[in-house]
C-alpha cells in the first residue's frame, strides 16, 4: 500500500474491526494489533493481529513496513525477579525515518500521519492509560527497547527470561 496525496483534514474512520482488535489486547487476549490508513487515507484498517505465543515479537518486528506509518496496540508481558508478573498496555506510532516519497514535501507530509493522534482511538489508549512509543527505526522496535519504555517506573528487576520465547 502506498499512501497517495490526499490530504488528511478529519480524523480517519476507525473500523469496527480495529476496536474489536484494541479490545481484543487490551484483555490479553492478543499480544499485539497493527493498524494502519486504507489506501485513500480516510479509514484507520487493520492489518494483523499477533498471538501471544512463541516468537510472537519477531512476527510483530516484521508487520511494520520501513515505508508505511503504522500504530499497533501491544500486551506487553514480562515477569520481575521477584515472581511478579506483569503485562504493560502500550500505544506505539510507526513513523519509520527510511520513509521516503517523491518529494520531500510529501515524504514529511506520510511522515507526519504516522506521529499524529488519531482522535478516538489515541483517547481511548490515553484513557486506558497506556504508554506511548515513538518508533521511527527497527532498533525502536527491538524487545528490548520496549521493554525498557514498559519495566521503565518498575522497582523490581526485570527477568529477562521472561520474554525469551517472544523472540522465537
Amino acid at each position: 500500500m502506498t499512501l497517495g496525496s490526499a490530504q488528511v483534514a478529519h480524523p480517519p474512520v476507525i473500523t469496527e474491526e480495529v476496536w474489536e482488535a484494541f479490545k481484543a489486547v487490551g484483555k490479553g487476549t492478543l499480544l499485539a494489533a497493527v493498524f494502519e490508513l486504507n489506501e485513500e487515507e480516510t479509514e484507520l484498517v487493520l492489518k494483523t493481529t499477533v498471538e501471544n505465543n512463541d516468537g510472537a515479537w519477531t512476527e510483530l518486528e516484521k508487520a511494520f513496513d520501513p515505508q508505511q506509518p503504522a500504530w499497533a496496540a501491544i500486551s506487553f508481558p514480562y515477569k520481575t525477579t521477584s515472581g511478579g508478573i506483569r503485562s504493560k498496555f502500550m500505544y506505539l506510532s510507526w513513523a519509520p525515518d527510511s520513509l521516503k516519497r517523491a518529494t520531500f514535501k510529501e515524504t514529511i507530509r506520510v511522515k507526519s500521519i504516522g506521529i499524529m493522534q488519531l482522535g478516538e482511538l489515541s483517547q481511548a489508549f490515553a484513557a486506558s492509560g497506556a504508554k506511548r512509543i515513538q518508533a521511527n527505526d527497527l532498533s525502536d522496535l527491538e524487545i528490548d527497547s520496549v521493554l525498557s519504555v514498559a519495566a521503565k517506573f518498575e522497582r523490581d528487576e526485570i527477568d529477562k527470561s521472561s520474554i525469551q520465547r517472544l523472540q522465537g
